[in-house]
């Protein structure tokens, strides 16, 4: 499988979410491979980014700096934190008014699971806004990322404990550096285009046997207790009520099992086995202590 680029050239990409779990590795891999990498970021003082990465101040609420960042780019890798699509209509019109027709879009396994959970609608929503572009997209649809047990941190050294709503329901949490590699590989090499892929870990896990792997790699009990998705919701909406159903109706998905869905995609676009959660918690223990 040829680049898109001959050996010595290079190409620019630009990243946006340059600077979270996955546009940072995906920003560190790209500039390894000696790709050109220009970096979205709010705030270029406290990006912290390779050397060598051009950083560039921008927002995907702005579509003028959207669309100057997207200039001279040969594509652009798209991460949202806002679940709404606008920004996602404000991406794709700077693709098209700076000349970008290639778009790497990271959304979620939720935009296809049926029957919808809340928050997979905002995510079909955009890809229905990114498929109807005219663009040349590539979904990526990672299930639950192994860097959401990084919530767990603070009750883990406050009280040894970790609360969590999901009962028997299995999760293949899949490590953030393999959907940067994902991405890597889409990015820079044909034959990718109007593809989707579901990006899972090797392994579908109860969050109880997760704390179980964790306590295990940081040599400490943890004691797991079980809540209820409504108590869950409740706990974690951060004073908005309109974020109460939304949790709710996500954790009751992964309660029943019906996101913990295994795929090979990551095998087949890189050639290599996704990350198991063990090697994550060994690479991640500092953040545990």
């Amino acid at each position: 499988m040829k680049p898109f680029v001959t050996q010595g050239e290079c190409s620019m990409f630009l990243i946006t979410g340059a600077t979270g779990n996955v546009g940072g590795k995906l920003v560190a891999l790209l500039t390894e491979q000696g790709h050109d990498v220009r970096a979205l970021v709010r705030s270029p003082a406290t990006a912290n980014l390779p050397s060598g990465v051009e950083v560039v101040t921008g927002d995907l609420d702005d579509l003028d700096s959207m669309t100057r960042a997207a200039r001279g780019t040969s594509a652009i890798f798209h991460m949202q934190a806002s679940p709404q699509p606008a920004q996602t209509e404000t991406l794709i019109a700077a693709a098209r008014g700076a000349g970008v027709d290639r778009i790497v879009a990271m959304t979620s396994i939720g935009a296809v699971l049926e029957p919808l959970p809340i928050m997979g609608t905002f995510f079909r929503a955009r890809e229905d806004l990114l498929r109807a572009s005219g663009l040349q997209v590539t979904m990526l649809r990672p299930n639950t990322l192994m860097t959401n047990a990084l919530w767990w941190c603070d009750s883990i050294k406050q009280a040894g404990t970790v609360s969590d709503p999901c009962g028997e329901g299995r999760l293949p949490a899949v490590d953030s550096d393999d959907i940067a590699a994902v991405a890597a590989v889409t990015l820079t090499r044909p034959g990718h285009e109007g593809r989707a892929y579901i990006l899972s870990g090797p392994e579908a896990l109860t969050s109880r046997e997760q704390v179980g792997i964790l306590a295990d790699v940081l040599g400490r009990p943890i004691t797991f207790i079980e809540n209820t998705p409504a108590e869950h919701a409740a706990a974690h909406s951060h004073g908005s009520p309109q974020l109460v159903p939304v949790i709710e109706n996500l954790y009751t998905m992964f309660r029943t099992g019906r996101a913990g869905v295994l795929t090979d995609d990551i095998a087949n676009v890189t050639g290599r086995r996704p990350g198991t959660f063990r090697a994550w918690c060994e690479r991640n223990t500092g953040a545990f202590r």
